[in-house]
């Protein structure tokens, strides 16, 4: 309070700026803006007062909170999100997918620079070789003024001598490409995926945007996946149970040789290790759980019938 210009301020309304920020209270006048605002409220923020946060109306006005000044930074191209059906092996155990994608893409002709061959750059009219320029938006609350980045020379700050006959000094054009996807082992129903610079390409020769993936696995038949385990389930003979046996078991990684231990009941789980899904998030795979199922006939021949009530006397 040893400013009397700040001391008069903070009697009169409670408050005082710093920095570009406010502490409660009324306020007049106006204050830098982190991110090149200057905002003067002149009379009209007379009757705001108490917690009232101008940070979520200048975002609402601009769409940004924020940045430095100078020269704004290469615009990064936009991302694309796409949705990718595959099956169920596939996320177990990985593959390949082709995609196109009708997209912003770097121009073959100029190579992205926007320029002829053998032509140069001169200084970007519009912004005067600075990359930015500054727009005042006049609101109930005040003048706002911004520094934003040039529009006609995208931040560069300037502009080709000879323009591109084919994007128009852009740097990118519209067309089909074509994309090889690798389907990570282990994925799992809902997961996305993100591949670097795979999206549209940037105008001025900023980064390209990333590819969202959005995984949608089918389901299968027979198998049903439980974290990194691979449930399935066994139909077997009431004979098989009883006294044992050894079946083929088909898995996706080919038929096993699976065998059925003497006195198996219905509902038991035999585990067979490593033969899961591929753990995504590091090594190893889960194991297969196998749940065996009873096949108990509806009609019985006249053996059939001899051999129970043999069991029956056995005390089955």
């Amino acid at each position: 309070l040893s400013d009397e210009r700040k001391r008069a301020h903070y009697d009169q309304f409670g408050n005082v700026f710093e920095g570009g920020g406010a502490r409660g209270g009324p306020f007049q006048g106006g204050f830098e803006w982190p991110g090149g605002f200057r905002v003067d409220f002149g009379d009209a923020a007379s009757g705001f007062g108490g917690d009232f946060d101008f940070s979520d109306i200048v975002e609402d006005l601009f769409g940004m909170g924020g940045g430095g000044r100078g020269r704004a930074k290469e615009r990064k191209g936009k991302d694309i999100r796409v949705d990718l059906d595959i099956s169920f092996e596939e996320s177990i155990l990985g593959g390949k997918k082709e995609i196109e994608l009708y997209k912003l893409t770097r121009c073959l002709r100029c190579g992205g620079t926007g320029a002829e061959k053998d032509s140069g750059f001169v200084s970007c009219g519009t912004c005067k070789g600075r990359g930015n320029i500054q727009k005042t938006q006049r609101t109930f609350l005040g003048s706002f003024t911004q520094v934003v980045t040039c529009t006609e020379c995208m931040g560069s700050g300037k502009r080709p001598e000879k323009p591109c006959f084919a994007c128009g000094a852009k740097g990118v054009e519209q067309r089909m490409e074509r994309s090889e996807l690798f389907i990570p082992k282990g994925v799992r129903d809902g997961e996305v995926l993100k591949i670097t610079g795979k999206g549209e390409a940037s105008p001025m020769g900023g980064a390209p945007g990333d590819l969202i993936i959005h995984i949608h696995v089918a389901p299968h038949e027979t198998l049903r996946r439980q974290g990194d385990d691979i449930i399935m389930e066994l139909p077997l003979k009431l004979s098989q149970l009883i006294a044992g046996d050894t079946v083929d078991v088909p898995t996706l990684d080919g038929a096993i040789r699976l065998k059925i231990p003497d006195g198996t009941q219905p509902g038991d789980i035999l585990s067979v290790r490593g033969k899961g899904s591929y753990v995504a998030a590091g090594y190893g795979r889960g194991n297969l759980l196998i749940e065996i199922k009873t096949e108990i006939p509806k009609k019985l021949t006249r053996k059939m019938r001899e051999a129970v009530q043999i069991l029956k006397q056995e005390g089955f």
